[in-house]
């Protein structure tokens, strides 16, 4: 352990408050070992989200979300979820409630929509879904939740390269035209969004409609908010850097091994969690020090 201080994040707090819409849905299902071909999902994972009431990380993967709940003779893996077996391109967890996007799998059920999934939503961490809107037409390569507006989902959309919006789900409006990696709501101003492109870290305090470059930034790849108090990003070159919300400057941490796929903050723990080649790892000083939660497949 280094003399850097350990990270200093807070449980988010608050309530999803979109409604349960009508639609198709999965029964709810308790989660289940996963299956022998759990390598060939693991191989793309997109998005990882610590569940704060339980402690579980949900990993979005290219065969659906799975969970890995840690244990003292090391971790179980579960899943998919809800037997769904998705491509989850775009995942976000918020207060128990998450949201999915992306393809489906061979297992789907055709109510899912196809060739997209649209905006799908789980009210109990993956062990049912349903349908929310766009089913069919929109593939979303990330989304986002406003941690202080719990209706306010942002998602980029794939097909169109547009950042779009939604208060209630239904309805979505669009934003700027945006080749972005990854996109982060991190506060109370639901109007507040980063955004990790090839030029650089670009932030938009108009919800969505228009970005400015941060030219102080790291060129960031992934990002995540450390809490009420920072945010976390990783680089192209694989380093970890971490900024009070509030501004000033960027502090560089660590390094990761290889390509980082997918990023999220254990808030409870102190700790970032990430996926690389190393499988999934966790550091709760910026990178200083390792521990591997499940090793590469």
């Amino acid at each position: 352990m280094s003399g850097r201080s350990r990270i200093g994040v807070s449980v988010l707090a608050g309530a999803a408050a979109a409604a349960l819409l009508s639609g198709c849905s999965t029964a709810a299902t308790e989660p289940v070992p996963a299956p022998a071909d759990v390598a060939a999902a693991f191989e793309h994972i997109h998005g990882l989200e610590v569940d704060p009431e339980s402690g579980a990380l949900l990993v979005a993967t290219h065969g659906g979300i799975f969970q890995l709940t840690e244990a003292a003779d090391g971790t179980e893996l579960s899943g998919p979820l809800g037997g769904l077996d998705i491509d989850a391109m775009g995942f976000t967890l918020n207060n128990g409630v998450a949201y999915a996007s992306g393809h489906p799998g061979p297992g789907t059920p055709d109510t899912f929509g196809s060739p997209h999934l649209g905006l799908i939503r789980s009210p109990d961490l993956g062990r049912s879904w349903v349908n929310v809107s766009l089913t069919g037409t929109t593939d979303f390569h990330d989304l986002t939740i406003s941690l202080g507006h719990h209706k306010r989902i942002y998602g980029l959309d794939s097909s169109s390269g547009t950042v779009r919006k939604t208060d209630d789900g239904q309805t979505w409006t669009d934003g700027a035209a945006l080749a972005a990696r990854d996109i982060l709501a991190p506060d109370e101003n639901p109007d507040l969004l980063y955004a990790t492109t090839e030029e650089g870290l670009s932030v938009s305090t108009d919800g969505g409609e228009s970005f400015i470059l941060d030219r102080l930034a790291p060129l960031l790849y992934l990002i995540a908010s450390g809490g009420d108090d920072w945010l976390v990003g990783i680089d192209v070159d694989g380093t970890l850097w971490y900024q009070p919300l509030e501004g000033g400057p960027w502090s560089q941490g660590g390094v990761t091994d290889g390509v980082p796929q997918a990023m999220t903050v254990d808030a409870a723990n102190g700790r970032v969690i990430i996926a690389d080649d190393r499988g999934i790892v966790a550091t709760d000083d910026y990178g200083d020090t390792w521990e591997v939660l499940r090793p590469a497949e």
